[in-house]
């Protein structure tokens, strides 16, 4: 690592896992947690004392098969398909998707002529929806630090919406970083704290606070980065290349259902992306989709 060594991952002791600072603020009050913000780097991360491996996203009962299709598959179709045009065809190599879920993904990229696919996920329900109805042998189940994969074996490691659960994000980073060849690539997808702070705040507002809405979801995101706060992380954890790139978005909106719903986020990530390079990339409102290669 080249900025800090490792920092204390525990918000609610009051350090920021991305500069170490204790002072900071709430931004936002979800159900009783605070939502922090740094005020020396301006990273956003919540009080609520996370685990470093949370288990818990798909629950312990049976997943509803057809709601995980509607969703994990033909909601996320453009998003991973624009992924794979831009990352993948036209090349070769071994793909790792590392918090795969239910694996729609990895069977996707495993469609993708020339390459071979695996994933990584640490709950056993979706574990055994992919290897049982998707059919998937090349997903495992466990935390990917303890995978024993080969050093340099892949060209591309994907992380969708992962990093923003995780308290302590660098022994993750460092061991991904390890496992890319020369000039392989990883790419991350997560929340952009410069959208969701002002989401949640308006959401509230015009909503009001309703368990069955989304708002920061604060005992679940641990942390929310900003372009800023993301590429600290990555650069001290050996990504010397860091760039922010615009997928298709996921269909629809959180607490939010039908097509217009679907059709104000495809809005607002068209203005997103106009936006992005009108100001030279200094502006960002859009998720944060990184591609980073060591």
């Amino acid at each position: 690592m080249t900025e800090l060594s490792r920092i204390d991952p525990a918000p609610a002791r009051g350090r920021c896992v991305v500069c170490g600072g204790s002072r900071r603020h709430a931004v936002f009050t979800e159900f009783g947690v605070d939502v922090l913000e740094c005020d020396d780097c301006g990273h956003v991360y919540s009080s609520w004392p996370g685990g470093q491996d949370y288990d818990g996203y798909f629950g312990t009962g049976p997943i509803d098969a057809e709601a995980a299709e509607r969703f994990w598959n033909g909601q996320h179709a453009r998003m991973y398909d624009d992924f794979i045009r831009r990352f993948l065809v036209g090349r070769r190599g071994r793909l790792l998707d590392v918090g795969c879920g239910l694996g729609y993904f990895v069977k996707r990229a495993a469609a993708v002529p020339g390459w071979e696919a695996f994933g990584y996920e640490i709950s056993p329900q979706a574990v055994a929806f992919a290897r049982e109805r998707l059919g998937l042998d090349t997903v495992f189940c466990g935390t990917v630090e303890t995978s024993h994969f080969t050093p340099g074996s892949f060209d591309v490691i994907t992380m969708w919406d992962v990093i923003e659960h995780i308290p302590d994000p660098d022994p993750l980073l460092a061991y991904l970083r390890s496992l890319l060849t020369a000039d392989g690539v990883l790419c991350m997808h997560t929340p952009n704290a410069v959208v969701q702070v002002p989401k949640a705040r308006l959401t509230r507002r015009l909503r009001g606070m309703r368990p069955d809405l989304h708002y920061l979801e604060a005992r679940d995101h641990i942390n929310i980065y900003k372009v800023s706060t993301l590429r600290r992380v990555l650069q001290r954890n050996g990504f010397r290349r860091v760039r922010f790139i615009h997928l298709s978005p996921i269909d629809g909106m959180a607490g939010y259902k039908g097509r217009i719903a679907s059709l104000l986020k495809r809005a607002w990530f068209v203005a997103a992306v106009v936006l992005f390079h009108a100001s030279l990339g200094r502006i960002n409102v859009d998720n944060l989709f990184v591609a980073a290669n060591p």
